[in-house]
């Protein structure tokens, strides 16, 4: 009787270890869930942030070919001037 007394509390003992483990499973479980979704927010931004980062680069790279653009004009015309105006003759 006394073995069947020790063995049932070791299996008492070892339950309350085992649901203490199950316990904290469950816990690191739904931490890893919140980071989870928090990776995917923190994914997103850097999706939305490249993109921004993209309009910027096509935005700069145009308003540099339209000042190439306008000084090319701008010289074409003054020459053109230049020439009417009599610094041919």
């Amino acid at each position: 009787m006394t073995g069947e007394r020790e063995l049932g509390a070791k299996l008492d003992r070892a339950l309350g270890r085992l649901d203490a483990i199950i316990a904290t499973q469950t816990e690191q479980s739904e931490k890893f869930d919140h980071l989870s979704e928090r990776v995917a927010k923190v994914e997103q931004g850097v999706c939305d942030t490249r993109d921004v980062v993209a309009a910027w680069t096509a935005a700069k790279t145009s308003m540099r070919f339209i000042k190439w653009v306008v000084g090319l004009a701008g010289a074409v015309v003054g020459l053109f001037f230049a020439l009417k105006g009599g610094l041919g003759r």
